[in-house]
């Protein structure tokens, strides 16, 4: 492939390297500048934007442009355009700044495509005259339309039902200005051609680190663990069940196991949880050591689409995983050879407690779960992915 000039747009800064929505852009760019000339344009949430984040994503050899977005001002900035046909979470991010920074780009560069990562950054080059692709990773539509339906919570509900109302008009729109839009799963592409059967898409899925994330044989495994953003609200449901409907069943064969929740930002209702059957472990360098350690990766996920890379990880560890028919969903994993599905709490928890009893059953699962993802979702599978469709958008097939 001939070298390419690059617009690429985040919605969010790329590091650290906590959560699919910087690991999986992250990546990809760090592919893309081994071979071509990118230019990232990216907003940062933070307090401060130290030289230590700056560098760490410098080093990839990109031309870095970080717009500072304020919590408080995106949101405020909002409210005066609720009525308007675009959900709260494009009304968010789209701000005059970011629009400003990418039209002087695209004025002053040739740019030969551009990538809008997330549909966060899709009007910012909806109308630019060169090839574009959308990395829109799942269908938004329903995933709110599953979050509404699935909590009791009112707050939660209203919002949600807001935007998936908001999310059925915008989200089948939006396809048609990129010349090929990427999901990763098979099973959220075909959720978008019954919203629009005419768009371009294509499968580009999300990978793992297979040389990070390794299994360590000298650890002893122990504990159950769940990780992730710890303030995320689909998190605190399925750290909820943890504690109150299926911890309780587990510590009946095992009065001492523990409930480990590692990652990042805890929310008070989270923090709140700790004592004696449950350790957190706040803000964590890396993940890596606590899936080489624990015993059952716990993900009694609900409803929602996507893929989930935590579980991508531990499998790559190989960390025996327990979770759902949703969890794996673009994973395709086979329950009881490289990972154990169930869907009511009893049922989790007595396949967890079959885990922590048959030592062949999990040595097997551990095994089969890392051989998995070395075949199905290494960055090098990842990477192939994306430039067949570089090469599709851009005309480059030999």
């Amino acid at each position: 492939m001939k070298k390419l000039n690059i617009l690429f747009l985040l919605p969010r800064y790329p590091f650290p390297l906590i959560g699919g929505d910087r690991v999986k852009p992250y990546y990809i760019i760090k592919h893309l500048a081994k071979e071509h000339n990118v230019t990232l344009v990216t907003f940062f949430q933070g307090k401060k934007f130290t030289e230590s984040l700056k560098n760490s994503v410098k080093k990839l050899g990109v031309d870095l442009h970080v717009i500072p977005l304020k919590p408080f001002n995106a949101g405020i900035s909002s409210l005066p355009k609720l009525m308007s046909k675009k959900p709260l979470e494009i009304l968010y991010y789209e701000q005059k700044q970011y629009h400003d920074e990418v039209d002087k780009l695209l004025e002053e560069r040739n740019f030969d495509i551009a990538f809008s990562f997330f549909m966060r950054t899709a009007e910012y080059i909806k109308n630019a005259q060169i090839p574009s692709i959308l990395m829109a990773e799942d269908c938004r539509t329903e995933y709110q339309k599953r979050s509404y339906k699935g909590t009791k919570n009112l707050k939660q509900k209203l919002i949600r039902y807001w935007e998936w109302k908001k999310l059925g008009k915008y989200e089948p729109d939006i396809v048609n200005y990129f010349d090929a839009v990427t999901f990763v799963t098979d099973d959220d592409i075909k959720l978008m051609r019954k919203l629009n059967p005419n768009a371009n898409y294509h499968l580009l899925s999300n990978g793992v680190d297979i040389d990070k994330f390794v299994p360590d044989s000298k650890q002893e495994r122990e504990n159950l663990l769940f990780t992730g953003k710890l303030d995320v609200w689909a998190n605190e449901l399925m750290i909820n069940r943890l504690v109150n409907e299926i911890l309780p069943i587990v510590k009946k064969e095992f009065p001492n196991i523990k409930l480990v929740l590692a990652g990042a930002n805890p929310s008070k209702s989270v923090s709140n949880l700790e004592g004696d059957d449950i350790e957190i472990h706040s803000n964590v360098p890396e993940i890596v050591s606590y899936l080489q350690k624990a015993a059952v990766y716990v993900h009694p996920h609900y409803g929602g689409t996507g893929i989930q890379n935590k579980l991508l990880e531990a499998m790559s560890t190989g960390c025996p995983i327990v979770t759902t028919t949703t969890g794996n969903q673009g994973i395709y994993a086979n329950d009881g050879e490289e990972i154990m599905i169930a869907e009511s709490s009893e049922e989790f928890a007595m396949k967890v407690i079959k885990l922590l009893k048959d030592k062949q059953l999990s040595e097997k699962i551990s095994k089969n779960a890392r051989e998995y993802i070395i075949r199905t979702h290494s960055w090098q599978i990842i990477y192939d992915q994306c430039d067949a469709v570089i090469k599709e958008v851009c005309g480059l097939y030999e």
